[in-house]
């Protein structure tokens, strides 16, 4: 399971707990009109808000929160050394750095200059990454809104409770009623901030990790093109990654 949903199934246990150990009902904190509201809110502005105009990208992006963590350092760092060794890995969607290292191969089978090259493929590293972080930008814009939506839906909430003290409604029900009104500021805030937000914030980090693999593989084709030998390429390559996600001579597959 990807770390997004996880992170909101330990939020979600918390908060049961933390209701539990109040000794409250959980049915006290559902309420339809609250949640029609701030769902119905947030859904209007995003339709307005959004990069529809990057709906591929959008797409992606918010797939990627749902599944499994992308490739790592070190997996990249096997597919740029198999390139090199003519074994060019499957194009998959989501993984910049085996498109580069696709197109590449293919540019440099063509003929295309290397400085000419390096270009080429760094501008699409730069324009999938400013497209990934649109959406990113987009999403945290977005998480401004619910909270407002939430107030909109408590200022609903409290004149009907009012409505209803003027026509007799005891103190008790009043009382429930109006902490049945909060439900919604709290649904905005929960909307916001425990999933918009760090959404956006995810999407902007899981971006930038792919540019960083994108480079790499940048980097490995221009290797290819000046007959890097493996264990020299292996060694300029590790300088992108983690040490612990370094590749070191038998873990290559290269010759001690």
């Amino acid at each position: 399971m990807s770390i997004f949903p996880l992170s909101i199934l330990v939020a979600v246990a918390f908060f049961t707990t933390a209701i539990m150990y109040l000794k409250q009902n959980v049915n006290s904190y559902l309420d339809i009109v609250a949640l029609l509201m701030v769902l119905g809110g947030t859904l209007s502005v995003g339709m307005m808000t959004l990069p529809w105009d990057l709906r591929k990208d959008l797409k992606l992006a918010l797939q990627k929160l749902w599944k499994k963590t992308g490739p790592s350092y070190q997996s990249a760092l096997e597919d740029c050394l198999a390139t090199m060794k003519g074994q060019v890995p499957t194009a998959t969607e989501g993984q910049l750095h085996r498109r580069i290292l696709l197109d590449g191969v293919e540019l440099l089978s063509l003929g295309v200059p290397t400085e000419r090259l390096q270009k080429i493929l760094e501008e699409r590293v730069h324009q999938y990454g400013r497209r990934q972080k649109k959406v990113a930008n987009s999403l945290r814009s977005l998480a401004k809104y619910p909270p407002a939506f939430g107030l909109m839906g408590t200022v609903l909430g409290l004149v009907n409770v009012m409505n209803g003290v003027s026509k007799g409604l005891s103190g008790k029900q009043t009382a429930f009623e109006m902490a049945l009104a909060l439900v919604a500021t709290m649904y905005g805030l929960v909307l916001a901030n425990l999933v918009l937000n760090p959404a956006g914030e995810l999407i902007q980090k899981k971006a930038s990790d792919e540019e960083d693999l994108g480079h790499m593989a940048v980097q490995t084709l221009m290797l290819m093109a000046q007959n890097t030998s493996l264990l020299e390429a292996q060694e300029t390559l590790n300088s992108y990654a983690p040490e612990e996600q370094q590749l070191h001579l038998n873990s290559a597959g290269l010759e001690t």
